[in-house]
């Protein structure tokens, strides 16, 4: 037997509680009873991937002990990116995704985190995703292997440029499928810019950072260099949400795919930049989870804000912005 299921003694033992279970199993529609423990959502995970601390198999095993205000308490239930990879390669369909956003439902509803703890956490994930478009232009320039609690704070709080220009086109006729192949299996063309990929897109905060409808439409209009250099297509974590969500049949994950790959090809990323973004990640996201513990007060160095009453999202921010402005 393993060590990790040693007891001591009869008293340590676990006893599912099969009214719980129910309980969780019906409010989260996740079919959890189907989990075999197999770990395939574990290997999917883009934050297990970076750091090892979000584990979707976990969290089934735990609801299918009926383990409810354990699991209210765990801190990788706000780990999550809802990007649902772990639905989508579950071989027995469970959904661990709507699990984890069933536990968070109520948790706000038993007041254990307030609403507005829980918006300033969505600022958070959105800057988050600043910081990860600067640890990709690290990458493409060379090696990130640190982060300076400043430069974390510059990535924050700064908003990422949005460039505009005119264009001036003649034509589209064919401009998207001479990029790639005669036939386009994307089906781009069918694309309206309605914004259903960039609606259900778990990453696309701000637009200026990753905006899954810009890169589809610049794709349309032809600007393949603009594109292959843009940090913005190593951002999508290839959920694949916006391809489902997508009603003209657009996959946009397949055109992004593509572009990655005509990148590497073309050069213009060398084949150790993968090596080097995967390196990037491990830091970005281990300072992003450290931040999520912070304003949950899950390390008790929570620190309350005289004027609001909530967790400050960033210690070390908070103290930037305070020498900044003296």
């Amino acid at each position: 037997m393993p060590k990790s299921l040693k007891f001591e003694s009869m008293d340590s033992m676990l006893t599912p509680d099969a009214g719980f279970r129910k309980k969780i199993d019906q409010g989260a529609n996740a079919d959890i009873n189907r989990c075999w423990t197999c770990g395939s959502c574990d290997f999917e995970c883009p934050v297990n991937i970076a750091t090892g601390k979000m584990r979707p198999q976990k969290l089934v095993r735990m609801a299918n002990f009926g383990m409810i205000e354990e699991l209210l308490n765990e801190p990788s239930i706000w780990y999550c990116q809802s990007c649902r990879r772990c639905l989508q390669i579950c071989p027995n369909t469970v959904k661990p995704s709507e699990l984890i956003s069933h536990i968070r439902q109520i948790a706000l509803e038993r007041h254990i985190f307030s609403i507005d703890t829980v918006r300033t956490y969505r600022m958070l994930f959105a800057r988050f995703q600043r910081a990860r478009k600067q640890a990709v232009v690290n990458c493409l320039r060379g090696k990130l292997t640190s982060v300076s609690d400043r430069q974390w704070c510059d990535w924050l709080l700064s908003p990422a440029e949005e460039i505009r220009r005119t264009l001036r086109l003649t034509t589209t006729k064919g401009r998207t499928n001479g990029h790639f192949e005669t036939h386009d299996p994307s089906h781009a063309a069918a694309c309206f810019t309605c914004g259903e990929c960039s609606s259900s897109c778990p990453i696309a905060c701000e637009r200026s950072v990753f905006d899954p409808r810009t890169l589809f439409r610049m794709f349309i209009l032809g600007l393949r260099d603009e594109l292959l250099n843009s940090p913005a297509i190593w951002l999508c974590i290839d959920c694949g949400r916006c391809t489902k969500a997508c009603s003209q049949v657009v996959d946009g994950r397949d055109i992004i795919r593509r572009l990655k790959d005509q990148a590497v090809q073309k050069g213009i990323v060398d084949r150790n930049f993968f090596v080097r973004l995967e390196q990037a990640n491990r830091l970005v996201y281990a300072r992003w989870l450290e931040e999520v513990d912070v304003l949950f007060g899950f390390n008790n160095k929570a620190s309350r804000s005289a004027s609001t009453g909530l967790n400050d999202f960033s210690v070390c921010c908070r103290d930037y912005e305070s020498a900044a402005s003296a």
